[in-house]
């Protein structure tokens, strides 16, 4: 299938572009279009970014222009659904509690788009604790037997499907630019954001333990002539002996190196399988969103783009069919920034654009002034955008933390 990563570079020339990420919950109807106007007219921002579905139980947003405090379904999301897209499936998304009568998201893409700024969503395609306790059959099952609530198969058809039709919801009946894809591919246990245990989940007992051997993941093995089972069982070992004690298997670091060659070489066929299976899943979603309706298509990356194969993605597709990557790096120090960066410009090269997400937040860095030198790290690195995450949640102090990136990224 064509892809988009190709194309985009090549045709516009483009500034740097910085984007606000927020929750629709963090502002009322009544002050949308003032706020967004403010948005683009006094802070600088190019675009919004709106997060689709609800991240947590709770949502603790201290700016917001409403309830502070805000219980939702997590994986709830913040539209009405267009039925008719769904027609013959045995799932929809689930509309958030909170959206009352009202679909927040038309509201605040319609604001947003008036206020002169480029809207995108945010949509969570493999992680969905609400739909996964609703529909088991959809979630990964490991090694063990058991089922991750948490966790949607990128194998399973009906998985692969809804995604694909809800994008198309999105994109159809929503004024946006962009569709920022996030959580796609094989995911981990540990992406459980309330998972409580004694033991050190390393990361390789956090791959082995969620590795998929669902109906659909053996199936495509099987027709590759791969010997499922025996890796099954393999895995199931290991699993069961580090519940005992620790293992030099679970000690390792997860490394393409040291684990394609398990099992004689079969963990290797298997690794190429879920890359497979994601990319082909990528590329159906790029023909939803791009060729079919002309929007632009954002995946997740890694700050370690040869780490990607662990989540079953293959970096080559990834260049090839994404307009942009967005990695996180609103952890890292300003110092180390610069070769994360390089390093993912290298593997991309003038295909794909870079984009860097960062969090003006005490949470993640240790004043504003090393914000800003992430922010400088970015520019200097002429990355292609910027996310900001963050509005309602924030301090309002914070805020000004934002206005001063957006005037130094644009000076």
């Amino acid at each position: 299938m064509k892809g988009v990563g190709g194309n985009f570079r090549g045709l516009e020339v483009s500034a740097m572009q910085v984007i606000l990420r927020a929750f629709v919950w963090d502002f009322s109807p009544e002050t949308m279009p003032s706020t967004f106007r403010r948005f683009r007219e006094e802070w600088g921002l190019d675009g919004i970014s709106f997060v689709v579905s609800n991240p947590s139980k709770l949502l603790f947003l201290p700016n917001a222009e409403g309830e502070k405090l805000r219980y939702a379904d997590e994986g709830a999301v913040c539209f009405r659904p267009e039925k008719s897209w769904y027609a013959g499936l045995t799932v929809m998304p689930v509309a958030s509690e909170l959206c009352g009568r009202h679909n927040p998201l038309k509201e605040a893409t319609k604001h947003a788009k008036a206020a002169g700024l480029k809207v995108s969503v945010v949509v969570s395609c493999c992680y969905n604790p609400l739909l996964g306790k609703l529909h088991p059959e959809l979630t990964v099952q490991n090694a063990l037997g058991q089922r991750l609530l948490h966790l949607l198969c990128p194998a399973n058809p009906v998985v692969r499907e809804f995604l694909v039709r809800m994008v198309g919801d999105l994109v159809t009946n929503y004024p946006i630019d962009a569709v920022e894809l996030e959580d796609l591919g094989y995911l981990s246990l540990t992406k459980a954001r309330d998972l409580v245990t004694d033991l050190t989940i390393t990361p390789a007992v956090d791959h082995l333990l969620s590795r998929c051997f669902c109906e659909y993941c053996c199936r495509a093995a099987s027709e590759r002539g791969i010997e499922i089972e025996r890796v099954r069982f393999f895995v199931q070992t290991e699993l069961e002996q580090f519940f005992i004690a620790p293992t030099e298997l679970t000690q390792l670091p997860l490394e393409w190196d040291l684990w394609e060659g398990l099992i004689e070489g079969e963990a290797r066929k298997v690794i190429h399988m879920r890359m497979d299976i994601v990319s082909s899943l990528l590329a159906l979603l790029v023909e939803q969103i791009s060729h079919k309706h002309d929007r632009r298509v954002h995946v997740e990356g890694h700050l370690l783009p040869a780490s990607l194969w662990q989540y079953g993605i293959d970096r080559h597709k990834l260049r090839e069919l994404a307009h942009a990557v967005e990695v996180d790096a609103k952890e890292v120090a300003p110092d180390r920034l610069p070769p994360y960066l390089l390093l993912n410009r290298q593997v991309l090269g003038d295909q794909t654009e870079l984009w860097v997400r960062l969090h003006p937040s005490e949470r993640f860095v240790p004043n504003r002034q090393a914000f800003l030198s992430q922010v400088r790290a970015c520019k200097e690195q002429k990355v292609d955008g910027v996310v900001i995450v963050g509005y309602g949640s924030l301090r309002r102090q914070n805020w000004d933390w934002i206005k001063e990136a957006v005037a130094l990224l644009k000076s």
